[in-house]
């Protein structure tokens, strides 16, 4: 559902852009029920995975917000802004951010670890969650497809660094290489969000390669 969610709400958006305003709605309303669904409704989970499943509802949450967020930001006409499930206050975030990477691989039973080096040299990563200018990273997935990521609320000027640690491969054989993709967003929650995707492909385990970078103006 959520994987779901995300392609209609880029694809509401880029509706949004070429003025397909109804199109838009639609599919930003079906996007926010399905992430409202992840976050809230119980589903029956697979044994072991439970850890996964509420990393996954945490960012549904999140992407709500986001959702929610960047609805409120934009200009709409004659009524035609989309309706939004109802969330208790409790559950809403301090959006917008100025800078969020979200990173997740193609290799089930797989552990990679995002790192992000700060244009001040500190890095985040799962041991280093907070940073001291205020980077934070989320809570270290070492099976399935992530995701992992990192939020910025106020990013200072300047280059930040996104790498990957291909950690460990928990099946018995591995079958190929993993493929990471960021996803990173400026902006988040803003009229004038902006995406960008940086994939890599990690050939074996412990390989901490460079993603990308991303600089804040």
């Amino acid at each position: 559902k959520r994987d779901l969610a995300l392609v209609l709400t880029e694809k509401a958006k880029d509706d949004f852009r070429n003025t397909s305003i109804n199109t838009c709605c639609q599919s930003l309303e079906e996007a926010a029920r399905l992430l409202h669904e992840t976050a809230f409704v119980p589903t029956a989970r697979r044994s072991g995975r439970r850890g996964n499943d509420m990393q996954t509802s945490v960012f549904a949450l999140e992407e709500l917000n986001g959702l929610v967020s960047w609805i409120e930001a934009q200009d709409w006409q004659n009524g035609a802004k989309p309706s939004v499930p109802a969330m208790d206050a409790a559950f809403r975030r301090d959006l917008p951010l100025d800078l969020r990477i979200v990173m997740s691989w193609d290799t089930d039973e797989t552990d990679v670890d995002l790192h992000v080096l700060e244009p001040d040299g500190e890095e985040a990563y799962y041991g280093h969650r907070r940073t001291s200018t205020g980077g934070f990273v989320s809570e270290d997935v070492t099976t399935g497809y992530g995701p992992e990521e990192y939020l910025r609320k106020e990013a200072p000027k300047g280059v930040y660094k996104i790498l990957a640690n291909y950690f460990a491969s928990h099946r018995q054989a591995l079958t190929g290489a993993a493929v990471v993709t960021a996803t990173v967003y400026t902006g988040w929650g803003r009229k004038d969000e902006k995406r960008q995707i940086l994939s890599f492909r990690l050939d074996k385990p412990k390989d901490k390669c460079p993603i990308g970078e991303i600089k804040v103006d």
